[in-house]
This record gives C-alpha cells, sequence and structure tokens, in this order.
C-alpha cells in the first residue's frame, strides 16, 4: 500500500483500500477456481488473515460497518485454517489408512464449503460494493471498537 505522507489517515485509507480489495477479491477468485493445491490455498489463508488485520486497523475509521462487512472474510479465514489443519493431519498419518481416508473426506467438504462461501462473497457486485464502501467517508456511527467497550461493559453488569 503506498501511502502520501501529505494526506491524513482517512483520506489515504479512501484511496488504498479500494486497490487492496481489489486485489483480494483478485487472489480470492484465483483460489477458488478448483484448481488449487492445498499449498496455494494456505497462502491464500495468509492472504485472507493479512486482508482482515489490514482492514481491521481502520475500524476506527470506518465503524461498526466494517467490523460487519468483514465477518465473511473471518470465516473465509476459519474454513481456510481447518482447510490447512486437515492437509497437515493428513501427512502426519502417512501409512494410516483409514484415519487419512476419514480426514480426507473430511477435506473435501471443508473445501466445498470454502468454494459455497466465497461464492457467496464475491457475488454479483461485492468488489463494486466493498470498493465504493471503502472509499467513503468516515462512518457516521460510533466506532466499533466503542461498541465493543460498551457490549462487554453492559454484559459484565
Amino acid at each position: 500500500m503506498k501511502w502520501k505522507a501529505s494526506h491524513s489517515v482517512i483520506e489515504n485509507a479512501h484511496s488504498v483500500l479500494p486497490k487492496l480489495v481489489e486485489k483480494y477479491f483478485k487472489a480470492g477468485r484465483k483460489a477458488a477456481d478448483g484448481k488449487r493445491s492445498p499449498d496455494e490455498l494456505h497462502q491464500f489463508r495468509i492472504k485472507t488473515k493479512r486482508f482482515r488485520y489490514s482492514l481491521e486497523l481502520f475500524l476506527p475509521v470506518y465503524g461498526t460497518r466494517l467490523d460487519q462487512e468483514l465477518e465473511p472474510v473471518r470465516e473465509l479465514q476459519k474454513v481456510l485454517g481447518k482447510l490447512h489443519d486437515y492437509h497437515i493431519i493428513e501427512q502426519m498419518l502417512e501409512g494410516q489408512k483409514t484415519l487419512q481416508a476419514n480426514l480426507h473426506r473430511r477435506e473435501k467438504k471443508k473445501l466445498r464449503e470454502f468454494h459455497e462461501q466465497w461464492t457467496k462473497f464475491d457475488s454479483k457486485g461485492e468488489l463494486k460494493r466493498w470498493k465504493k464502501f471503502l472509499a467513503a467517508g468516515p462512518a457516521k456511527s460510533r466506532p466499533a471498537h466503542s461498541k465493543r467497550r460498551a457490549r462487554s461493559r453492559t454484559a459484565s453488569r
């Protein structure tokens, strides 16, 4: 991401983050094409983490809406994490045919789940909607971290 020192954080976010989301969607489309190896899917998992964590830095700018928008990204990250776990465990179980077969079935199920989640995440107009949202002005509502604190204070009472 290329920041301009002469611009504010908000101005930089509005110009840089739409490009970041475009790169993420491009990588996701490639990962979900059905031709990726477990290692390539793991690399996309790492991109998903970086994408999510990068955007979470801007919760004070975009507010609770960004936190809500990131929920499907969190779910993608979880599914990709399970896929990677299954792949690693399957390798560790070399020679254990029955256990490997069972794990392989679970891995295939998680892979279908990833494809379903990605298809929903990348449905018609979603990239455009994300880019428009990230290029827009700051959220009018209270920042996400403030609402989380308010929820935790309420819950602890």
